[in-house]
């Protein structure tokens, strides 16, 4: 948890349950990013899940997905959270008559490179409207019809004072 220096700057939540199971969730308290640590042992030597997100967007990280806390893993989650603390991230939300529907994770502030889709709304419906959707995406990208909204989130650190 160096990361998350100084705990000033953050609320800690912890969710667990006496056999490890629950979320610990951690809330940068300016930017107000989350980072969930999902079902993690006892020891904290196993993970189910981590992830973040950020009220400002219906975009999230994506899942980390279960590891076992080795050296390897710390750097792999290193990497993983380096866009909400060091770098920042940005979302493409879709909106279609005022619903979600879709969001374009980029893991840098610029909306290139590297992206995560985060698909919600119309259910099974996708399926039926998938062709009108990935049209209407386009049409938003090229600024003809309205419904998308850009969001850039601010890494942690550039509100933290680390000694």
């Amino acid at each position: 948890m160096k990361k998350f220096q100084p705990k000033s700057e953050y609320e800690f939540e912890n969710k667990e349950d006496t056999s490890g199971n629950g979320i610990f969730t951690i809330e940068h308290n300016l930017t107000k990013t989350r980072f969930l640590f999902i079902f993690p042992d006892n020891k904290w030597t196993k993970l189910r899940d981590v992830q973040f997100y950020n009220s400002k967007t219906k975009g999230w990280s994506g899942e980390f997905w279960e590891s076992k806390i080795s050296d390897s893993e710390i750097k792999r989650l290193d990497e993983f959270l380096k866009p909400a603390i060091e770098i920042g991230w940005s979302s493409e939300d879709f909106y279609l008559f005022g619903k979600h529907f879709q969001s374009n994770v980029y893991f840098n502030k610029r909306f290139n490179g590297k992206k995560f889709r985060y698909y919600t709304g119309f259910g099974c419906m996708w399926i039926l409207i998938f062709p009108f959707l990935w049209i209407s995406t386009l049409l938003m990208k090229s600024k003809i019809i309205v419904g998308m909204k850009k969001v850039t989130i601010e890494p942690t650190k550039t509100f933290t004072n680390i000694v």
